[in-house]
Order: structure tokens, then sequence, then C-alpha cells
């Protein structure tokens, strides 16, 4: 589906519901702006992260999906500590990652989640990777194609049709589990402030500095296009 005013509004809403409010989002002519707003009154920062965090836009799909292709069109601010992320989620909390960190602007990020039983807390860095743009304009501030391909056997990565990465199933093994993702799951796709906790800054090189960033920063979703040919 295409974002832009032609797009009709009733399909739109069949397939997309807002976590955020009316006003963090809207639909026009560039696509579909997920706004985040710095936060209000005074904001300070102690380390590598800010006491306040701003509200940032989220979507979720309506409709469910267990092994697909899913592409994601969109561009990210390039403002350090502003997170812009293109998942599928579960209720288990499987997860299948895009990130684009715009403190790094020149690369984007992979990763996922798949707690095996038992397991009360992720296993962070152990599968995520960080991947170069293979075609100019090589930047998180331009608009791009990032690709989720999930098969049941392995997820492969792409951006603007380059493979970037494959992660086969038998790879997710650790401590004697897998940790695949299995579960059906949702699109989301949003925009957030990753400046606090402080392990989370430091990850989003931020905190965002308020004083120069933008008040109103956004992430432009162009389409998102999903098949299912598994």
């Amino acid at each position: 589906m295409s974002f832009d005013t032609h797009t009709p509004t009733p399909e739109f809403e069949r397939n997309f519901a807002p976590l955020s409010p009316p006003s963090s989002y809207s639909l026009g002519a560039d696509g579909l702006n997920l706004y985040l707003d710095k936060p209000a009154g005074k904001v300070t920062t102690t380390g590598h992260m800010n006491d306040k965090v701003g509200d940032g836009s989220t979507f979720n799909s309506t409709f469910t999906v267990r092994y697909a292709k899913v592409t994601y069109t969109f561009s990210a601010p390039a403002v350090s500590g502003v997170v812009t992320a293109a998942i599928l989620i579960a209720p288990e909390r499987d997860e299948i990652d895009i990130e684009l960190l715009g403190g790094d602007t020149s690369h984007w990020q992979t990763n996922v989640f798949a707690p095996a039983s038992g397991e009360t807390e992720p296993l962070y860095n152990a599968f995520n990777t960080i991947q170069i743009y293979p075609y100019k304009p090589k930047t998180v501030s331009a608009v791009h194609s990032y690709t989720i391909d999930w098969s049941p056997e392995r997820i492969v990565w792409s951006v603007d049709d380059f493979q970037v990465r494959t992660l086969h199933k038998d790879d997710t093994e650790r401590n004697g589990a897998l940790h695949f993702p299995t579960h059906v799951s949702r699109l989301q796709f949003g925009i957030w402030d990753a400046s606090a906790p402080e392990g989370t800054s430091e990850w989003a090189r931020g905190p965002i500095d308020w004083s120069k960033a933008p008040k109103r920063m956004s992430a432009v979703f162009k389409s998102v296009k999903v098949e299912c040919p598994y």
C-alpha cells in the first residue's frame, strides 16, 4: 500500500491502526509522516540520557502474518538519539527488526528476538548487525526500501533489492535452544526518542540535544508491501 493523498482512508484504516494520538501523524502528498515531539517543559541531560523523552508515533497492522516478505519504504531524521524502526512483532515477544539511528546516518541495523522457553530477558546483542547502504544516497535521511524476507528456515534482509544479511534458523541456537521467530506477528513501524535509559541512549548515539534539534521531527513512510510466498 502506498501512502499519499490518493490513499483511500477506509482502506488505510482497515489495514493500519495508530498507537498514538491523531496529532502524532499525518497522511499527505509526501507520504505518512510519523512525528516525534519535544517533551513539554525543561529537558535536563545527565550523562548520556535525558530526564524526559519525547512522544513518537507508532502504527501497527490490523492483520497478522506468519512467514512473509515485507518491504517498508521510508526515510528517517538524521538526529542523534532518534530511532526509526520497521519491524515484525508477536505477542510472544518475537521480533524481526530494521532500525535506523539518527546518530549513525550511513548505516542501518538488523536484529532478531525470540525468547526460548523459560527466558525472562531478551538476548541483547546476540543477533544484531550493522549494515551499510550499497547505493547512493547512503544515508538514513534518504528514501530507501528495506525488506524482511521471513521463511520457516531463514530471514533475509535487503535494502533497495540488495541482500545484505541472511540468518538461518540453525544459526540462532544459544544456550541449547533456538531463538528463531515462529509466531504470528503484526507489522509495526514508528519513530521514538531513545534518550533514556542510559544504555539505550548510548546505543542510539543519544541523547537528543533539544537545544539544537527541531521541536518536531518526522519519519516519512512512502509505502508498505506485503507478500506471502510461503
